[in-house]
């Protein structure tokens, strides 16, 4: 029997729940041969954690969070804190010797990203960040379609991100909505999945020739103290949004191309859409998550009279497909939870198999460049070049 790694979740809020689901799920899956010891929830909100450990079947709750990284007992770590945390708990994980997984941003900065990447690269364990959406079959069979050349060169892409999560006024005015504590609004919260799908899908981003981004809800109530999530509990006071609520870029890519990415987190109607389109010289892709078990392709090839773009359901034939799908066969869909139980796989996969996790702290840097390159074209009306 395989020897179970044995890990701790940092963090039990909305992000840290996911991150308790994937563990969670990770071994449960019809193609896994992963065995995972269920140690640990850490917050310094302990009740939160208490809920949050017994909910995924965690053995234990705790808010001493340098206690539990002295600990022998733990391989593993997942960190799912808000972003200004991150510079300040991720270099001790990393000393510590433990394997690392962090949703991302893994800095607020550019700067922030590149410290928090040297040290990775310096240890010896394995450190992923958290792209989730990557491990979508959908987008991911759409990022292997444009790389074996399908629709052929790719020359015009566009990526998005829309959301409703802050679309109402009265939701409380959380970390997310301050530049200090968050490094961006719309721009990082959500575009950071946004601006790594274009990449992964389409190319590098090598400038931004312009960045629109504008705050459209500009006061919010603040929280209540200890409250969590996008529907914490609200009190009379309020203050000042300072960062975007919407984000509209224009890039160029490395290879040639231009793109688009278009990011809103008070888009209603919208609640979790996350997709790219990519135009080739031979045709076009597209994924989009609100339909996240299926993809398109059109290839300029036939006749005109019948060729058109073809709506293909995920199958075992795409990657992921069968370690998160319910069961092996198509149409069953797979869906948002999915991707965090295939990232979580290929986080333990890498432990066990000592190869680096594709989502490294690089990839983090990569997206953080385009998101500072955006602030600084954003201020001064110029086109930044990474």
């Amino acid at each position: 029997m395989t020897t179970p790694i044995r890990v701790a979740v940092i963090g039990a809020g909305l992000a840290g729940q996911a991150h308790c689901f994937g563990f969670r799920n990770a071994m449960m899956s019809v193609s896994s041969d992963i065995s995972v010891e269920l140690v640990a929830v850490a917050d310094p909100n302990l009740a939160l954690a208490e809920k949050t450990a017994a909910r995924y079947g965690f053995a234990k709750a705790t808010a001493d969070v340098e206690g539990l990284l002295a600990s022998d007992e733990i391989d593993a770590v997942s960190v799912a804190l808000p972003n200004y945390l991150h510079a300040k708990v991720l270099p001790a994980i990393i000393a510590s010797g433990k394997h690392v997984f962090t949703e991302k941003p893994i800095g607020r900065t550019v700067a922030e990203s590149t410290e928090l990447q040297g040290l990775a690269e310096a240890s010896d364990a394995i450190t992923g960040v958290g792209f989730s959406f990557r491990r979508l079959p959908g987008l991911a069979a759409v990022r292997n379609a444009v790389r074996d050349g399908l629709i052929g060169e790719v020359h015009t892409a566009r990526s998005w991100y829309y959301a409703d999560y802050a679309a109402d006024p009265a939701g409380a005015l959380s970390w997310r909505f301050s530049q200090e504590e968050s490094g961006g609004g719309a721009l990082l919260d959500i575009g950071s999945h946004a601006i790594d799908a274009l990449q992964y899908v389409a190319g590098d981003v090598a400038e931004v020739t312009s960045a629109n981004l504008k705050t459209v809800i500009a006061e919010r109530p603040k929280p209540v103290a200890g409250g969590v999530g996008h529907g914490a509990a609200t009190s009379d006071e309020t203050g000042p949004v300072t960062n975007d609520d919407v984000a509209l870029l224009a890039v160029k890519l490395a290879n040639g191309a231009v793109g688009q990415v278009t990011l809103s987190r008070i888009a209603w109607g919208t609640p979790n859409s996350l997709g790219v389109e990519v135009y080739g010289t031979l045709g076009h892709a597209k994924f989009d998550s609100m339909s996240g078990g299926e993809f398109h392709i059109f290839t300029a090839e036939g006749d005109g009279t019948y060729n058109g773009s073809k709506r293909i359901i995920t199958s075992p034939a795409h990657p992921y497909f069968n370690d998160v799908a319910t069961m092996p066969g198509g149409g069953v869909g797979t869906s948002y939870g999915d991707a965090f139980t295939a990232e979580i796989q290929e986080f333990l996969r890498a432990i066990i198999t000592g190869e680096p996790m594709e989502t490294n702290f690089a990839t983090a840097t990569a997206m953080m460049k385009v998101v500072g390159a955006a602030l600084e074209s954003s201020n001064s009306g110029k086109p930044v070049v990474i």
